[in-house]
């Protein structure tokens, strides 16, 4: 080996090129000192491979319909398409007609294109920023030896020498301690393995280079033949929970709609029940949690890593041991869905693991950044950043990854960038004074490494803007489908600087009585909570609510946020009727409601409703909020908002964002429309796209409408009319209708009916507030 310089000199990549770096570790014993090659290469997607008279695959909705009675078709998590008799209860891969074409179901390899380059992409924890070893960066003969590295792909062909001196010798690269352990376990001894390391393969000084690397993140992980995901070290623990969680993921398949059912030719037909118990013992359950409890599953950057990699190739690796991708994010959604049988705390575990295990690719940019801004990264704009190549086109394209703005000018931009394109204030329930620098003395991450010089960075964080550094905790989730403003848009949503945002609203109520904040750790502490409200009392399940059905019904919604039967239909929730007899049993013993109540259904509410404020107002109404409200507070309808939001007066006129609120008898419109009379009710399904929204149902009558029934008695603006047919996305609102103005030839995706001017024209008093 030549002299060795002290460190390694990165050749600037081409920005107008889709050149990126690969690593290249060369072969060597466990304990040898690391020695690697770095090579530009180009990256792009070559044509997929003719195939003539070769029919497409069809589209999921037309193979429906090619199947005969009792059968049906869905879409697994990885793509393919798996049959079920659902009369027989079983599944196959295989179409029941035997003459149907393969080719109609079956996506052919390559079918999309192959990368120009073969490689690996490394998922990993980057830990402590210490660097523990070096290695040498070998530049001389380069572009030759590459060619000859063997088994690990490589590219040698068109690899091209990087660093500087490329005359002979070589050159050193620090490598962090996480790094350091994948890299001796990812090494061959015998073959050389070529893979693209975030560390390694971006130059991390240079901050224009980071943001253009950051943008092409979404095709490297793409492009690359797998993922590896780098848990640590092995153990005894991982190797046991891999097997597990190995067999169990064997068992069921999970589509893409969120339906679980038993894997063709599985033998244990029963283990996708969420009633069926999983036969663990007590170490196979502690060994799980042990794996689950790993800091990679923590990690932001690996939430895009693994949904962008190809899915079915994908592997975790602890130590030596592997397990498949698609078969641990099957067997980890099956054990979350669990109603009986799984301990407490590895529920909890498997709550944020099962964000990052489910389909993304049908989820909002909004429901992203609030399912993983609790994740640790390293810079906090990369709350924002490293979940852009998730975000859909619509979206990404008004964000361009800048490391030289402050943390508070990217995430204002990506509010925008929603507020642009959906014509909707997605984002505000997600913000509040909580998470607003005046209730915090610092407005950093503690946990950044990266802090930004700009003058944006020292001004005050708005009450209105979400801070994905801080702890965001909405009052209640809007998978629930809830939609206090109808299909209306925020088009008089303008910002107003200097951090000044101004809405359309309707104010609704003051806050007349406030509570004590809940602490509700059981399910016990939620019947408590009821007692405590008079719900076990004649008296109180007498007493005339405001909107319709009484104040016992009405506090006991409040407490489970909506989330009853009355409401989901067929999902497990308990009915009104029952939770008034959990309520009402002495305590110390356990009703029969509440014995058939699932596991899951007491976690998620008592969770969900622990750290809240009950709440009254001066109309009657009564509510929560996971904030601390004071009397005096205002609760507003805004335009574009599906939440109604509480808001608190300032000595200048504008409103401080206290924020979203539950109200019960306001979260499905009737705040701007009216109550719902008997026999409309409110029921909650999952559409097409799999997204929840509420139906307005007539019980006598069968009829639903999407609107609000008194929306029905209202005309459209002169000019306008509806669009029937469209084609909805996920960079769709989650209320989102098309209108068309036969004159003017715009279209619309709210209902011209929610405009500030036409509410007004109808006697309803929106105003224009401004919330700082």
């Amino acid at each position: 080996m030549d002299r060795i310089r002290s460190k390694y000199e990165y050749t600037p990549l081409d920005p107008t090129s889709q050149d990126i770096r690969l690593v290249t570790i060369l072969p060597g014993k466990f304990d040898d000192p690391f020695q690697i090659k770095i090579t530009h290469a180009p990256l792009f997607l070559l044509p997929p491979p003719v195939l003539e008279d070769k029919p497409a695959r069809w589209p999921l909705d037309a193979i429906w319909r090619s199947l005969p009675q009792a059968w049906n078709a869905r879409e697994t998590l990885e793509g393919r398409v798996v049959f079920r008799n659902y009369d027989a209860r079983y599944s196959s891969w295989d179409h029941p007609d035997p003459g149907f074409p393969r080719e109609r179901y079956e996506v052919p390899p390559d079918a999309d294109g192959r990368p120009s380059v073969d490689f690996e992409a490394l998922s990993y924890t980057w830990g402590s920023p210490k660097i523990r070893e070096k290695a040498i960066v070998v530049i001389a003969g380069e572009a030759e030896d590459a060619g000859k590295s063997g088994g690990g792909g490589g590219g040698g062909g068109f690899s091209r020498a990087l660093g500087r001196g490329t005359g002979g010798g070589a050159q050193k690269i620090g490598i962090q301690g996480n790094l350091a352990d994948a890299m001796r376990h990812l090494r061959y001894e015998d073959r050389s393995r070529v893979v693209w390391i975030d560390a390694l393969c971006i130059n991390q000084d240079d901050l224009e280079e980071r943001g253009e690397q950051v943008k092409r993140m979404g095709l490297i992980y793409a492009l690359a033949r797998r993922v590896v995901a780098w848990l640590g070290p092995g153990s005894a623990r991982s190797e046991l929970a891999f097997a597990r969680l190995a067999h169990l993921g064997r068992q069921i398949e999970h589509a893409r709609d969120g339906t679980m059912f038993a894997a063709p030719g599985c033998a244990e037909g029963m283990w996708y029940s969420p009633r069926t118990a999983l036969p663990w013992d007590a170490d196979t359950w502690e060994a799980v949690f042990e794996t689950c409890s790993r800091g990679w599953f923590g990690r932001l950057w690996i939430v895009q890593e693994m949904h962008l990699g190809r899915g079915g190739a994908s592997v975790l690796q602890c130590g030596r041991g592997e397990i498949a991708w698609a078969l641990f994010r099957r067997a980890v959604i099956c054990v979350h869905a669990k109603q009986v049988g799984v301990p407490a705390k590895l529920w909890h575990k498997t709550q944020e693991i099962k964000f990052l295990c489910e389909h993304l690719a049908d989820m909002p940019f909004a429901d992203l950044l609030k399912n993983h801004h609790k994740r640790p990264c390293q810079d906090d704009r990369d709350k924002v950043y490293g979940l852009l190549s998730l975000a859909p086109p619509e979206i990404s394209r008004h964000v361009s990854p800048d490391y030289g703005a402050s943390r508070l000018e990217v995430y204002r931009s990506v509010f925008f960038a929603l507020v642009k394109h959906e014509r909707r204030l997605s984002l505000l329930p997600y913000s509040g004074q909580q998470y607003s620098s005046t209730s915090s003395s610092s407005s950093s991450s503690s946990s950044s490494f990266f802090t930004s010089t700009t003058k944006a960075a020292t001004e005050e964080w708005p009450t209105w803007l979400p801070d994905w550094t801080r702890l965001v905790r909405v009052t209640s989730p809007h998978h629930v489908g809830f939609c206090a403003s109808g299909a209306s848009s925020c088009s008089g949503a303008k910002y107003v600087g200097p951090g000044r945002l101004q809405v359309a609203a309707l104010y609704f109520a003051s806050t007349s009585g406030v509570g004590a904040k809940l602490a509700v750790s059981d399910f016990a502490d939620f019947r408590r909570a009821g007692k405590k409200l008079g719900l076990d009392r004649e008296r109180g399940a007498a007493a005339p609510y405001p909107s319709r059905g009484t104040y016992r019904d009405a506090w006991l919604e409040t407490l489970a946020l909506g989330r009853v039967e009355d409401r989901h239909y067929g999902i497990g929730c308990p009915s009104l009727e029952s939770l008034a007899a959990m309520v009402a049993a002495p305590e110390g013993t356990v009703s029969k409601e509440e014995k058939a109540l699932s596991d899951g259904w007491k976690i998620w509410t008592t969770g969900r409703i622990d750290g809240c404020y009950l709440f009254s107002t001066q109309n009657g109404y009564v509510g929560m909020i996971n904030g601390e409200p004071q009397q005096g507070d205002e609760i507003f309808v805004v335009l574009g908002c599906n939440m109604p939001m509480l808001l608190r007066p300032t000595a200048s006129g504008e409103y401080e964002v206290i924020g979203d609120c539950y109200v019960q008898g306001i979260m499905d419109g009737e705040a701007l429309f009216g109550s719902i009379p008997p026999p409309w009710t409110v029921q909650i399904g999952a559409d097409a796209d799999n997204r929840v929204r509420a139906w307005y149902y007539n019980e006598e009558t069968a009829a639903i409408y999407r609107d609000h029934q008194r929306l029905q008695e209202v005309p459209l603006p002169l000019g306008w009319e509806e669009v029937k047919e469209w084609e909805r996305t996920r960079a769709d609102p989650l209320y989102c209708r098309r209108f068309h103005n036969k004159e003017t030839g715009e279209t619309i995706n709210w209902d011209p009916r929610l405009s500030p001017e036409e509410f007004r024209g109808r006697g309803v008093p929106i105003e224009t507030i401004t919330l700082v």
